[in-house]
């Protein structure tokens, strides 16, 4: 039987950088946000003004990737593109990071991008390990931010960002200014939807402090989260917080809200979460079948 079906924990990775801190940009994370909140306010159209404290701090290797400087990366023999270690690792950490800051300047002003830009604003000298980068970046934009990216020229191979799933809410005006919140709008629905589309206010923070996310505790990215979802989230359709029906002393819980109906599907809600915890949709046989029915109603 499902973990999930048998009304335990879901299981989501500790945090919502978790996937990518294990990829080595634990050091970058707060790189990123600042990207978000402040360079994609004043950086000059096409640029990324990574200061030399920060782009020290996003080269700056794990501990757990070992100690080497940034100054000693071995060459890359036979000019074989192969995933780098320690101190080349932590240079191209730099360039991901790099990337991902350049991204949100673009998603912020709803500017297509390409791989020539990429490579010239991002990555230049590092044409080699594009694929490795773009990747990496692809990735971390959608699992921090819920932002998604499409390839809209193949001969130019420009890409267009948009937030995930088919929400239309960044929130980036709200919580930490200048940052994109879709994806714990994604996060908080998935929540949502796995524990039975209704789940008791107890349930859902402890779900969410298992995420690095607590409430009354302002997050580097998200800002203080409950007033967030219990706010913005509701007042914007996508989230509603009700009082449970007869409780003394009062209990609450969370339900998908109108607009996320409206926006989006249990199935694109159930595969995004199944690609987190890297399971096929399909082993999650109820939640699958639930999401299969809403799929045909929607026919």
């Amino acid at each position: 039987m499902d973990s999930i079906e048998n009304n335990q924990s879901i299981n989501l990775p500790n945090s919502p950088q978790a996937q990518v801190e294990e990829r080595g940009l634990e050091d970058a994370q707060v790189s990123i946000a600042e990207a978000g909140e402040e360079e994609a306010t004043a950086a000059a159209p096409g640029e990324v003004s990574a200061g030399p404290q920060s782009a020290e701090r996003a080269s700056t290797p794990p501990t757990t990737m070992g100690g080497a400087s940034s100054g000693e990366a071995s060459d890359n023999e036979e000019g074989e593109v192969a995933e780098p270690e320690s101190s080349q690792q932590s240079i191209l950490n730099g360039k991901i990071v790099d990337l991902v800051r350049f991204l949100l300047i673009k998603f912020r002003r709803m500017e297509l991008t390409t791989k020539a830009e990429m490579m010239n604003r991002a990555m230049r000298d590092f044409e080699e390990y594009y694929s490795v980068i773009f990747s990496k970046a692809s990735e971390c934009m959608m699992l921090i931010f819920g932002i998604d990216m499409m390839e809209v020229d193949p001969f130019l191979h420009a890409y267009f960002l948009f937030p995930a799933l088919g929400i239309t809410y960044d929130g980036m005006m709200h919580g930490v200014l200048g940052v994109p919140k879709t994806g714990l709008v994604i996060i908080v629905l998935c929540v949502i939807f796995i524990e039975d589309n209704c789940v008791s206010e107890e349930v859902f923070w402890d779900v969410m402090n298992s995420l690095g996310l607590y409430a009354g505790v302002n997050h580097f990215i998200f800002g203080e989260p409950k007033s967030l979802i219990t706010e913005y989230f509701v007042q914007e359709g996508y989230v509603e917080y009700r009082q449970v029906h007869n409780s003394c002393p009062p209990r609450y819980e969370y339900l998908w809200g109108p607009r996320a109906y409206a926006e989006t599907t249990k199935m694109k809600v159930l595969e995004f979460y199944a690609s987190i915890v890297k399971q096929d949709p399909r082993s999650y046989h109820e939640k699958y079948a639930e999401a299969l029915r809403e799929e045909q109603g929607r026919a």
